[in-house]
């Protein structure tokens, strides 16, 4: 039997030679132009819809999904497997997760392991690293 790695990244196979400094960022418009759009609705009619109602609904709806979904159902459950559920609940965070409109749980691992990756390294990418300001890795 073999032992666990706490520190192993569980989805990733690592290609000889792979660097964790080199390369560079791209834009990736389809999930760009979406949340750009979403975000041109909000500013366009979110004044003219606002209510008291729709900020509780707003206030609830964000919490379930980015406490439950994100960091629960993406980031504990399945990025870190830190404990066992039955399927159903395991898909009902993974739906909540996938509603906060990051990506996909396939698409979060994925991203979530390459930064693990690059930062267990002597060095990394200003990207994966987060050293650029503030506004730069928000653009990013």
């Amino acid at each position: 039997m073999t032992e666990h790695d706490p520190c192993a990244v569980n989805h990733l196979i690592e290609t000889p030679g792979c660097s964790p400094v080199k390369g560079r960022v791209v834009w990736d418009s389809v999930p760009s132009l979406w949340n750009g759009a979403m975000l041109a609705v909000t500013l366009a009619f979110g004044a003219a819809t606002f209510s008291l109602g729709a900020l509780a609904v707003f206030v609830v709806t964000t919490g379930a999904t980015l406490l439950l979904g994100h960091s629960v159902g993406f980031h504990r459950r399945m990025i870190h497997g830190s404990f066992d559920c039955p399927l159903w609940l395991e898909r009902l965070l993974s739906w909540f997760g996938t509603v906060v409109g990051m990506s996909g749980p396939f698409r979060m691992i994925r991203a979530h392991d390459i930064r693990d990756w690059a930062q267990r390294q002597s060095d990394c990418h200003d990207y994966l690293a987060h050293r650029r300001p503030m506004l730069v890795d928000a653009i990013w």
